[in-house]
Parts: C-alpha cells; sequence; structure tokens
C-alpha cells in the first residue's frame, strides 16, 4: 500500500514539474516574440537578441527544474528515510513482543495458510527457525488432538473479522505450549490475511488447574463435613426415639418435640451434602420434606389433615434456613399438637412462603380451635412460641398472629447476609 502511495505521488511531482515547465515555456516564447516584432526593426538585431532569448530561456528553465528536483528529491529521501525509520520500529516491536505474532494467508473458507511473517518470539518458543515456519501453515504447528477446532475457529474469523480461542500448540522438540490466540483479518499489500498474537498461557492453565483441584478438595470436605454433622444428628433423633420407650406420656411428648427440632436442623445439613451449591439450599424442597417427616413423626393417618403447602422455588442461605426450619416446627408441630384436640372434618394446615424483592413472607394457618389470646408472647407458658418470637428477633423479623378461624401466624424477613468466618 506504501508502494503504491509513493508511485502515485512521484507521477504527480513529475507532473506538476512537466505542467510548469510547459506554461513557462510556452508564457515566454510568446511573450517574447511579441516583444521583439513590436520593438525591433533590424533583422540582424533581432536575430541576435532572438538567439540570446533562447540561451537565456535554457539557462533559467535549467536552474528551475534544477531546483525543482532537488526539492522533489530532498523530499523522496526524506519520506524514504522516514519510511526506514518506521519500519525499523516496527521490526523491533514486532520481534520483541512478549507474545507470538504472525501473519498468514487465508484460503474462501478462512482456513489458515502458509505464515508470510513471523517474529523472533514465536521462532524461540516454538524451536523453528524463520526460514522454517515460512515454509509451514499455523495447522501445522497444533497439537493432533485439537485439529478438529480448526475449521470452527476459521469459520468464525471469517463470519466476525476476528476471533478469541485456546489451542495446543506442539514446538519442534515435541513439547506441548497452551495459547490464547487473538485473530484478526487485515489487508496486508492488498490482500486479505490473518494477523494472529498469541499468548503462552500454559503456566496460567497450570495456576487455575491447582485452584480448580484445591477448590474441589474443599468441597468435598465441606460435603463431608455436612454429612457427618447429619449423621451425628440422627443419631440424636434415634436417642429421643429410643428413649421415648423409657418415659412416660408427658416426657415422651417433650422428646418427641426435641426429636423434631434437631431433625429439623439435620435435614438442613442433608440438603447441602446433596446439593451442587455448598452454600444454599432449595427451601422448596426442604419444607416439603420435613412437613412429610413431621406428619409422619406424630402419627397422622392420612387424610385426617390435609397439609397444603405453597412455597416458591428459591435458593436460601444456611444461615437464614436453620432458624426458618424451626419456626416451621415449632408452628407445624403446634398445630398438629394443639389444633384438632377432638379431630375434625375438612382439617388442614397451611404452608406458605413467598419472594417478593427481598422480602420473604411466611404464613403458617390452620383451620382449628386458635391459641389462647396473651398479652404478650414472651409471658406465654408455650415454650414453642417463645422459640418462635426468639427466631424470628434472630432473622431481623416480625411476626403478626391472627386468632379468627382457626390460627394464622405471619413472618416476614429478609435472608440474613452470609458472615465471613474466621
Amino acid at each position: 500500500m506504501k508502494k503504491s502511495q509513493n508511485q502515485i505521488k512521484s507521477r504527480f511531482n513529475a507532473f506538476r514539474i512537466s505542467l510548469i515547465y510547459f506554461i513557462v515555456s510556452i508564457i515566454w516564447i510568446v511573450a517574447s516574440d511579441q516583444i521583439l516584432v513590436m520593438t525591433m526593426a533590424n533583422n540582424q538585431l533581432f536575430t541576435t537578441i532572438a538567439i540570446f532569448k533562447g540561451s537565456l530561456f535554457v539557462i533559467g528553465t535549467s536552474i528551475l527544474i534544477y531546483f525543482l528536483v532537488y526539492k522533489n528529491l530532498v523530499s523522496i529521501k526524506r519520506s524514504e528515510e522516514d519510511l526506514t525509520e518506521s519500519e525499523k520500529k516496527f521490526r523491533e516491536i514486532f520481534n520483541k513482543a512478549n507474545d507470538m505474532i504472525s501473519v498468514n494467508r487465508v484460503d474462501a473458507d478462512g482456513f489458515p495458510g502458509k505464515f508470510l511473517e513471523i517474529n523472533e518470539v514465536a521462532s524461540k518458543r516454538l524451536g523453528y527457525e524463520k526460514e522454517e515456519l515460512l515454509n509451514m501453515s499455523p495447522s501445522d504447528i497444533v497439537s493432533h488432538d485439537r485439529m478438529h477446532e480448526i475449521p470452527e475457529n476459521a469459520a468464525k474469523l471469517l463470519e466476525k473479522g476476528h476471533n478469541t480461542y485456546e489451542i495446543v500448540q506442539v514446538a519442534k522438540d515435541g513439547k506441548e505450549i497452551q495459547v490464547e490466540v487473538n485473530s484478526h483479518l487485515i489487508d496486508y499489500e492488498g490482500k486479505e490475511v490473518c494477523l494472529a498474537v498469541s499468548r503462552d498461557i500454559t503456566d496460567r492453565k497450570k495456576a487455575e488447574e491447582k485452584l480448580k483441584s484445591s477448590l474441589e478438595e474443599k468441597n468435598v470436605l465441606l460435603r463431608e463435613i455436612h454429612h457427618r454433622v447429619n449423621n451425628n444428628l440422627q443419631i440424636i433423633t434415634s436417642l429421643f426415639n429410643l428413649q421415648t420407650n423409657y418415659v412416660d406420656e408427658s416426657s415422651k411428648d417433650i422428646l418427641m418435640v426435641s426429636q423434631s427440632r434437631v431433625k429439623s436442623m439435620a435435614m438442613i445439613h442433608e440438603k447441602l451434602y446433596q446439593s451442587p451449591d455448598m452454600t444454599h439450599i432449595n427451601i422448596k424442597d426442604y419444607i416439603e420434606s420435613f412437613v412429610s417427616d413431621l406428619f409422619y413423626l406424630y402419627d397422622m393417618k392420612k387424610g385426617a389433615i390435609e397439609p397444603q403447602i405453597t412455597v416458591d422455588n428459591i435458593k436460601m442461605g444456611i444461615d437464614t434456613a436453620i432458624p426458618l426450619g424451626l419456626i416451621i416446627n415449632e408452628l407445624v408441630t403446634n398445630s398438629l399438637k394443639h389444633a384438632f384436640p377432638e379431630g375434625k372434618e375438612g382439617a388442614w394446615i397451611q404452608i406458605n412462603l413467598k419472594k417478593e424483592g427481598d422480602l420473604f413472607t411466611l404464613k403458617i394457618d390452620d383451620n382449628g380451635v386458635g391459641i389462647p389470646e396473651v398479652r404478650k408472647i414472651e409471658s406465654t407458658k408455650s415454650l414453642g412460641l417463645q422459640l418462635v418470637s426468639n427466631l424470628v428477633n434472630q432473622l431481623d423479623g416480625t411476626m403478626m398472629i391472627n386468632r379468627k378461624d382457626g390460627t394464622e401466624v405471619k413472618v416476614l424477613f429478609e435472608e440474613l447476609k452470609y458472615k465471613q468466618r474466621m
């Protein structure tokens, strides 16, 4: 492209000099002849002056052409020096860059052809002489295991005009080099070619693999912790269950309530152990499973009391899920034990949990006899309601109780922010 521009400039300068010479010549010839005709009557004198005039014209135009050509040659020389200096700087940058840089032909389908240019860094890292690489193409240095990626990368380059991808190159000694390639289609001496900058990411990949391995080890360890906590809590619930065979009815009831509380926490750890996310659980699955276990624990015959569960399909962190599970345990247990003392046809317990923005709304209600009115929950003798109040405060939430047509308890709260452990 630069060569073409220089040719155009040279032609323009030549045309300009010729045009100036032509105009000056015409003006001199016409003007001088007219002046001589009008002023010279002597033919001999006319001839002498005409010869002198011609010599003067030749000398004048020669001087003019000399300065014009000299100026043009100086300009061309300066342009050539600037171009040489620019190319020198470009070569220095091209060869001393940290990344491997190459220019190669592309065919009509975008597939890479032979290298046209390649920098010293690429030659050094790949172990080939520059002359060797100029007789090769990018496909010749790609690992055989990654050859199938070339058509896809070529298609993207042709479609977008640029493409970024990772691939494995093979050096002359067989060493594999993982690289990230940024390729662009550019105009090179009037032809469309591919300019590729390849960065060696071998060390970065090793660091990523090491980090990934370390993270996987931590996940396995964390899952094992959740699994063991769940097993230990399950053992405690089993001990409670065994103990109920050796106590009176009032003590048995206390053990069952304690058993359900421990079960609610154990199931959190069980869900976390099964979840791909080690910090959040699907709260819908948890509530459905947990309520089902509560009905089984209190030996509710099928159809005696209908559980109606409506829960949004949302994820919740363990710091919020544990107190929420205990709140649900206390309120559902209270309904199962006290809402229907003489049984009731069409008895039901509803559990609703929805999220609007950052606000969660938990509503648990039944169509039972309702709980007695107390001025303050803290003053009631019910340990369950006191525990619910404390758990709601732990969630920084608010609780409302409606005793009309049964009992309805509504709890409003936001998810607790995960507190970083030391």
